[in-house]
């Protein structure tokens, strides 16, 4: 199958690339500008998909089988309420029109654990496909807006997955991120800032979601997926992990204010992910964190 991959040079994107074309597929990316030799596997196509004419130019210059749509804004902090976010719903419509239009048969998106109505969580309840979606962002809102639609296309006779991806970490992630900014202080032997850490959250290495996308286009699930660990954990667990995998630094847990707003549960329901698709996460927290931290110390030596 001839798979296009937007957002391939992601956090996710490479390892997706990867593992489709591990899978026999011939992988096709796009991104705003050219990439160096060996970023990628496979041919690249620069342009912005946020430009009907280059979605058009893509699709009709290319015509893939196979849809992996991870593109989207994603700038820290800034993308939960940043203005393009309808602007990005729109194009992927659009790029989904194209697609099916010139004869596109399997797309995978992805989608976002925003969706879901964060305030509505008991703890110790995990987020199943059909809790309730409230967003509280507008990026939550434009990606509920978009799965929805795909969810009519599937009732049109369409082949999508919607993939709701809850925290993830790993390589390249912004150095404000939790896990980035816990590693960075500590391997510095430094204090490491944060807040109480009571908060339990879902992480999931980019690697074995990057998997869990390419194992979805050969898959006939169609509809709503979460794609996280399904394991949950308190920030400050996270943070002790990282601190004994580096054995320096301090953490001054409740040096941050707690925000008022931020759920106190955050943890998804994978049976779906894991018996109907038959998915299987190769990291575990500690070995995710130590991937991670691995990463800093040869990036920042």
């Amino acid at each position: 199958m001839k798979v296009l991959v937007t957002g391939a040079n992601g956090l996710i994107g490479p390892y997706a690339c990867q593992k489709l074309i591990s899978a026999g597929h011939d992988v096709i990316t796009c991104g705003r500008s050219a990439l160096q030799a060996g970023d990628l596997p496979g041919p690249h196509v620069a342009g912005d998909l946020l430009d009907a004419s280059f979605r058009k130019h893509l699709i009709a210059s290319e015509r893939p089988d196979g849809l992996i749509h991870l593109a989207w804004q994603t700038k820290h902090s800034h993308f939960w309420n940043a203005p393009d976010n309808p602007d990005w719903r729109e194009a992927s419509i659009d790029l989904l029109d194209r697609f099916h239009d010139q004869g596109g048969k399997r797309a995978v998106l992805a989608g976002s654990c925003a969706e879901y109505d964060w305030q509505g969580i008991a703890p110790g309840q995990k987020l199943t496909e059909n809790a309730t979606c409230n967003p509280h962002t507008i990026y939550g809102e434009e990606k509920l807006k978009l799965a929805r639609h795909c969810l009519d296309l599937n009732a049109k006779g369409a082949t999508i997955a919607w993939g709701r991806l809850s925290l993830l970490c790993g390589p390249k992630e912004a150095p404000a991120r939790f896990v980035p900014a816990i590693t960075r202080a500590l391997l510095a032997d430094e204090t490491a800032k944060m807040s109480s850490g009571k908060q339990i959250r879902d992480f999931m290495h980019v690697a074995d979601a990057g998997a869990a996308f390419a194992k979805l286009i050969d898959h006939p699930f169609t509809g709503l997926i979460n794609i996280a660990s399904g394991e949950g954990h308190s920030l400050l667990e996270v943070a002790e992990t990282i601190k004994s995998l580096i054995g320096r630094g301090t953490i001054a847990a409740g040096s941050i204010p707690d925000r008022p707003d931020d759920p106190p549960y955050l943890v998804a329901d994978t049976s779906t992910l894991t018996e109907t698709v038959g998915f299987r996460r190769e990291f575990d927290l500690t070995s995710a964190l130590q991937d991670c931290i691995d990463w800093w110390q040869r990036d920042e030596a």
